[in-house]
Protein backbone atom coordinates (compact mmCIF):
# COMPACT_ATOMS: atom_id res chain seq x y z
CA UNK A 1 0.00 0.00 0.00
CA UNK A 2 2.73 2.38 1.03
CA UNK A 3 5.33 0.77 -1.56
CA UNK A 4 8.01 0.13 1.50
CA UNK A 5 10.35 -2.53 0.73
CA UNK A 6 11.54 -5.12 3.50
CA UNK A 7 14.79 -3.19 4.06
CA UNK A 8 13.36 0.10 4.72
CA UNK A 9 10.93 -1.68 6.65
CA UNK A 10 13.23 -3.51 9.00
CA UNK A 11 15.34 -0.08 9.13
CA UNK A 12 12.29 1.74 10.13
CA UNK A 13 11.74 -0.80 13.08
CA UNK A 14 15.11 -1.16 14.35
CA UNK A 15 15.38 2.96 14.72
CA UNK A 16 12.06 2.61 16.44
CA UNK A 17 13.61 0.22 18.87
CA UNK A 18 16.69 2.37 19.43
CA UNK A 19 14.26 5.15 20.22
CA UNK A 20 11.48 3.92 22.17
CA UNK A 21 13.53 0.90 24.11
CA UNK A 22 12.18 -2.79 24.18
CA UNK A 23 9.97 -1.78 27.00
CA UNK A 24 7.65 1.07 25.03
CA UNK A 25 7.96 -0.42 21.50
CA UNK A 26 5.19 -3.06 22.13
CA UNK A 27 2.55 -0.74 23.54
CA UNK A 28 3.72 1.97 20.63
CA UNK A 29 2.84 -0.95 17.81
CA UNK A 30 -0.48 -1.75 19.34
CA UNK A 31 -1.37 1.66 19.58
CA UNK A 32 -0.64 2.79 16.10
CA UNK A 33 -2.26 -0.13 14.30
CA UNK A 34 -5.21 0.41 16.02
CA UNK A 35 -5.19 3.96 15.06
CA UNK A 36 -4.29 2.74 11.51
CA UNK A 37 -7.34 -0.04 11.57
CA UNK A 38 -9.67 3.12 12.99
CA UNK A 39 -8.46 5.37 10.18
CA UNK A 40 -9.29 2.18 7.33
CA UNK A 41 -12.53 1.75 9.22
CA UNK A 42 -13.33 5.67 8.81
CA UNK A 43 -12.39 5.77 5.36
CA UNK A 44 -14.41 3.22 4.58
CA UNK A 45 -17.44 4.17 5.64
CA UNK A 46 -17.01 7.24 3.74
CA UNK A 47 -16.70 5.77 0.88
CA UNK A 48 -19.62 3.66 1.51
CA UNK A 49 -21.48 6.59 2.42
CA UNK A 50 -20.30 8.65 -1.13
CA UNK A 51 -21.16 5.66 -3.01
CA UNK A 52 -24.05 5.31 -1.18
CA UNK A 53 -25.29 8.99 -1.86
CA UNK A 54 -23.98 8.97 -5.76
CA UNK A 55 -26.70 5.62 -5.84
CA UNK A 56 -29.43 8.12 -4.16
CA UNK A 57 -28.30 11.15 -6.80
CA UNK A 58 -28.46 8.70 -9.52
CA UNK A 59 -31.87 7.09 -8.60
CA UNK A 60 -33.59 10.63 -7.99
CA UNK A 61 -32.74 12.28 -11.35
CA UNK A 62 -34.19 8.79 -12.82
CA UNK A 63 -37.50 9.16 -10.85
CA UNK A 64 -37.50 12.95 -11.71
CA UNK A 65 -36.74 11.73 -15.54
CA UNK A 66 -39.67 9.41 -15.11
CA UNK A 67 -41.80 11.66 -13.42
CA UNK A 68 -41.62 14.25 -16.17
CA UNK A 69 -42.40 11.36 -18.40
CA UNK A 70 -45.39 10.90 -16.45
CA UNK A 71 -46.45 14.51 -16.58
CA UNK A 72 -46.22 14.11 -19.97
CA UNK A 73 -48.32 11.45 -20.50
CA UNK A 74 -50.71 12.88 -18.61
CA UNK A 75 -50.92 16.34 -20.50
CA UNK A 76 -51.90 14.15 -23.71
CA UNK A 77 -53.85 11.72 -22.12
CA UNK A 78 -55.63 15.34 -21.23
CA UNK A 79 -55.93 16.52 -24.69
CA UNK A 80 -57.41 13.00 -26.36
CA UNK A 81 -60.01 13.37 -23.49
CA UNK A 82 -60.85 16.82 -24.20
CA UNK A 83 -60.74 16.01 -28.01
CA UNK A 84 -62.85 12.55 -27.18
CA UNK A 85 -65.79 14.79 -25.59
CA UNK A 86 -66.25 17.37 -28.12
CA UNK A 87 -66.18 14.51 -30.63
CA UNK A 88 -69.32 13.07 -28.16
CA UNK A 89 -70.57 16.35 -27.83
CA UNK A 90 -70.90 16.99 -31.82
CA UNK A 91 -72.10 13.23 -32.32
CA UNK A 92 -75.20 14.42 -29.49
CA UNK A 93 -75.65 17.46 -31.07
CA UNK A 94 -75.96 15.85 -34.64
CA UNK A 95 -78.71 13.56 -32.98
CA UNK A 96 -80.49 16.03 -31.42
CA UNK A 97 -80.89 18.00 -34.69
CA UNK A 98 -81.30 14.64 -36.82
CA UNK A 99 -84.61 13.89 -34.12
CA UNK A 100 -85.71 17.83 -34.75
CA UNK A 101 -85.58 17.27 -38.25
CA UNK A 102 -88.43 16.16 -40.25
CA UNK A 103 -87.58 12.67 -41.97
CA UNK A 104 -87.45 13.44 -45.55
CA UNK A 105 -89.46 11.76 -48.47
CA UNK A 106 -87.86 8.22 -50.28
CA UNK A 107 -88.34 7.53 -53.19
CA UNK A 108 -88.18 4.17 -55.43
CA UNK A 109 -85.93 4.10 -58.15
CA UNK A 110 -85.70 1.33 -61.11
CA UNK A 111 -81.99 1.56 -62.41
CA UNK A 112 -81.61 0.46 -66.20
CA UNK A 113 -78.60 -0.24 -68.17
CA UNK A 114 -77.79 2.57 -70.91
CA UNK A 115 -76.10 2.06 -74.37
CA UNK A 116 -72.87 2.84 -72.73
CA UNK A 117 -73.72 -0.01 -69.97
CA UNK A 118 -74.00 2.92 -67.45
CA UNK A 119 -76.72 2.55 -64.68
CA UNK A 120 -79.49 5.34 -65.10
CA UNK A 121 -82.16 5.46 -62.34
CA UNK A 122 -85.63 6.36 -63.31
CA UNK A 123 -88.20 7.51 -60.80
CA UNK A 124 -91.20 5.46 -60.19
CA UNK A 125 -93.89 5.01 -57.61
CA UNK A 126 -95.19 1.35 -58.54
CA UNK A 127 -93.94 -1.91 -56.84
CA UNK A 128 -91.86 -4.51 -59.03
CA UNK A 129 -88.78 -7.03 -58.44
CA UNK A 130 -86.38 -4.13 -60.39
CA UNK A 131 -87.50 -1.32 -57.52
CA UNK A 132 -84.64 -0.44 -55.43
CA UNK A 133 -85.45 2.55 -52.30
CA UNK A 134 -83.31 5.31 -52.51
CA UNK A 135 -80.94 4.26 -49.25
CA UNK A 136 -81.20 0.94 -51.17
CA UNK A 137 -79.72 2.73 -54.69
CA UNK A 138 -75.98 3.69 -53.19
Amino acid sequence: MFNISFGELLAFAVIALIILGPEKLPQTLRVGLLKYRALKNNLNKIQLELENELELLELKRIMQEELLKIKQNEELLKQQLAQMQHEIQSVHSAVAIAHQAPPYPTHDYVYQISARELKVPFLIYTTSSNILREDQAA
